[in-house]
């Protein structure tokens, strides 16, 4: 079974291959899907060849291959969605993205962020954030939600003296408490980061 986390990193060196021609070295990869330790990027790089889906040359540098077995879905890029003030939630596909599948009962779309509310989460400007529709949003899960049928945030979703809030990840943002003009779209699943 594949991690949330090593699915980003195989993502991210798909679109980083198709992009430059080579593949990234161990410090792209952690900048790239927002870890600090190269370690801990060795490890999943290591279970990822261990379980077919990557290939390394052990005598050369930047020589990972993914797998071209691999089951690669491609999922849409929807447009933009705020991680900051609101912006429309544009369902226009813009593009597509490699994304390894996980199951058929998945649903997934990706969005551009746009803004900085989840910026101490890790999640920039312009990284495509992965959605999960059929995932519901539970308690401190970091979710899509579409406010007034037409603007879209993305924020966790947190119980507070039992009620329940958008929060944000930047203390610049207040957090938004839930009505019913708020309804979730998914869970976001995972991030994709281009250099």
């Amino acid at each position: 079974m594949v991690s949330e986390k090593q699915k980003n990193i195989l993502n991210f060196i798909n679109i980083f291959i198709e992009k430059n021609g080579y593949a990234p070295s161990v410090r792209e990869i952690c900048e790239g899907v927002g870890l600090k330790s190269t370690s801990t990027v060795q490890y999943h790089l290591e279970k990822l060849i261990q379980s077919g889906l990557l290939q390394k040359n052990y005598k050369k540098s930047r020589a990972l291959t993914v797998n071209n077995q691999l089951s690669n879905k491609k999922i849409p890029i929807l447009g933009e969605i705020a991680a900051g003030s609101l912006l429309m939630a544009e369902e226009n596909i813009i593009g597509t993205v490699n994304y390894p599948d996980t199951d058929e009962k998945s649903d997934l779309f990706a969005l551009s962020v746009s803004g900085d509310s989840m910026i101490d989460e890790g999640i920039h400007e312009k990284d495509l954030v992965i959605i999960n529709k059929n995932e519901p949003i539970k308690n401190g899960d970091i979710g899509a939600f579409l406010i007034n049928n037409s603007e879209g945030t993305i924020k966790f979703l947190k119980n507070i003296e039992g009620r329940q809030y958008l929060v944000p990840a930047n203390k610049n943002y207040e957090k938004i408490p839930v009505n019913e003009n708020i309804q979730p779209i998914g869970k976001v699943v995972s991030l994709i980061r281009d250099m």
